[in-house]
């Protein structure tokens, strides 16, 4: 008894959260069957408590990330392998998520395999260039306003102009611009990253605002540890809310069963074997050790669906297996940001279905241009929840194909996204242990010095 008691205590998060998962799940499903239909006003009050948890969370989000960038930078900053590793690592996993995606849509063929008899090829109108989508990647990467980086993010527009004689060609369309709502995380890592690398190079003068970050990221997490106490609640009504929305779940999952296969083979191939093989291959430690004890992460993620709520669940389940904590507060708050292990799949998935349920003909070489710019386009996305398939639209549309059956990967963007988000967890925290295996040398020197 006195060891059940132990094991309880040292891993209460996990057991309460997967209790609360597991509660939403038999509620909703039971809640579904005991009425025909509930009303909207009826699932928003069952939502309410679910909605709260997720106001306060994403409410300290951007003062946690912000302030572990800063703080994390200015002990790492005259430390630059860990950033150039971290770069490495990124591009290496998003580059194997890619191939993986090609490899995938080119052999299982969801989209031929859906497609019906009546399904004819149609034509869309170009309302976006490719082109125009990198670029905005570089100016929300660059915000000219910091205040106004915490609430919007930079879109360039392009206008038909009235023309009745001729179609003009969408070059020669009027650019123009707007501002949408949606928290510029890639320019606010930037802008953090940039911050606590000019704090450390002051020297001496800077340890008084390196102090002040350093304690703020302290107290942000002492905050969200007391928010994890009332997880288990507000992830158990969150998904008893989004079960009563669907209208025919069964119908769904059967209509698109060979899209979800595929995105499922995917997540499942990157985030439990490949990645895992990668960090066995460089560090000769097991993956799986680390994995495991990433639970309250991944019950955090299932509820959420959001990278940036999971950072300081993942930071600490790292930081009690013995990964160094100025690593963890440096590469999972980026990582939260610009990882694109589950996007690269999902998203470039999602785009090269929809090409296929349509019929169209496009080359290997198009295929991979399309995942690679639908990959690219999601950076800065990738912890907001289902902010990606916005991105999936834009990029469909840059190349002119048809963009009404996206709706039906939105209907299952709610369940598919949260598996997507587990796979960026895990990519976050083996390439956390990557890194600290390799500077571990270097972190020393430095504490020493």
């Amino acid at each position: 008894m006195n060891n059940l008691m132990r094991f309880l205590s040292k891993h209460k998060i996990i057991i309460s959260t997967v209790v609360g998962v597991t509660a939403g799940i038999i509620c909703g499903m039971s809640f579904k069957h005991s009425r025909k239909s509930w009303s909207d006003r009826d699932i928003m009050y069952l939502k309410f408590p679910g909605e709260i948890f997720l106001r306060v969370v994403n409410c300290l989000i951007l003062p946690l990330i912000t302030s572990s960038i800063v703080s994390a930078t200015c002990n790492l900053s005259k430390s630059g392998p860990i950033g150039l590793m971290a770069l490495y690592y990124y591009l290496t996993t998003t580059t194997i998520g890619i191939i993986l995606c090609v490899i995938l849509v080119e052999t299982i063929r969801p989209g031929e395999l859906m497609k019906s008899e009546n399904n004819t090829v149609s034509t869309s109108t170009k309302t976006f260039m490719t082109i125009d989508t990198i670029l905005d990647l570089f100016r929300n990467l660059f915000p000219e306003n910091i205040v106004l980086a915490c609430m919007y993010q930079y879109q360039t527009v392009l206008e038909k102009p009235i023309s009745i004689n001729t179609s003009v060609p969408i070059e020669e369309w009027s650019i123009t611009n707007e501002y949408v709502v949606g928290t510029n995380v890639l320019g606010l890592v930037f802008h953090s990253l940039l911050l606590g690398v000019a704090i450390a190079n002051i020297g001496t003068k800077g340890k008084p605002l390196s102090d002040f970050f350093s304690c703020l990221a302290d107290v942000m997490m002492k905050i969200m540890k007391w928010i994890t106490l009332i997880a288990p609640i507000g992830v158990s009504f969150l998904i008893t809310s989004r079960i009563l929305e669907i209208d025919d779940f069964g119908n769904m999952i059967s209509y698109l069963g060979f899209y979800i296969l595929t995105v499922f083979i995917g997540l499942i191939l990157q985030g439990f074997v490949i990645l895992p093989f990668l960090h066995w291959i460089i560090t000769r430690k097991s993956p799986y050790k680390i994995i495991s004890k990433l639970g309250p992460s991944f019950a955090t993620a299932i509820g959420t669906s959001s990278s940036t709520a999971t950072v300081p669940y993942t930071i600490r389940c790292l930081e009690d297996l013995g990964i160094n904590s100025k690593i963890t507060k440096f590469l999972i708050p980026i990582g939260a940001a610009i990882n694109m292990d589950g996007i690269a799949l999902y998203e470039s998935i999602g785009a090269i279905f929809i090409i296929q349920l349509r019929g169209l003909q496009f080359s290997l070489f198009k295929i991979i241009i399309i995942s690679v710019t639908c990959t690219v386009s999601c950076v800065g996305a990738a912890g907001i929840p289902s902010g990606g398939y916005m991105m999936l639209i834009m990029v469909l549309n840059s190349i002119g194909v048809p963009v009404e059956d996206v709706t039906l990967i939105i209907a299952i963007d709610w369940f598919v996204d949260r598996f997507r988000t587990t796979i960026n967890i895990i990519g976050d925290a083996l390439g956390a242990s990557i890194i600290s295996r390799f500077c571990k040398d270097l972190l020393l020197e430095k504490d020493e010095i």
